[in-house]
């Protein structure tokens, strides 16, 4: 790796632990730099992404959990959801292989992209429901 894709992958890595730590799925971060920028294929892009997930997850928890943010009363249902979304994934994904894979990501992005361009601005309001 060369000092300007050491720099790249340093800086997305930066991004991607700072979003995930807030919650907002950093992923997208490295996912977009490995397989845009650096030429990774997709599905081994989503599995450098998986591993760098678990110490920015792990670091996230202990501060979250010092802050008094964790509220594991409603920790079961997602957990579960998320598991058999984990198997389900895991069998799409090998099955579409790298090149609809990356199509499939793309279309992601774009539409939530453009949901989030269109939903408007709430300067500090919640869009959720309480």
């Amino acid at each position: 790796m060369d000092a300007i894709g050491l720099l790249l992958a340093l800086a997305a890595g930066f991004f991607s632990g700072l979003t995930a730590s807030m919650g907002l799925g950093g992923g997208f971060v490295l996912l977009i730099c490995l397989t845009g920028f650096m030429g990774v294929p997709q599905t081994e892009a989503q599995w450098i992404n998986l591993i760098f997930f678990l110490p920015v997850a792990a670091l996230s928890l202990v501060f979250h959990r010092k802050n008094g943010l964790l509220q594991t009363d409603q920790l079961l249902p997602p957990v579960l959801g998320g598991l058999i979304g984990a198997m389900l994934g895991v069998s799409g994904a090998r099955l579409l292989g790298d090149a609809n894979l990356s199509k499939l990501f793309a279309v992601f992005l774009a539409v939530i992209g453009l949901r989030e361009l269109f939903s408007g601005f709430s300067f500090g309001k919640s869009r959720l429901k309480k």
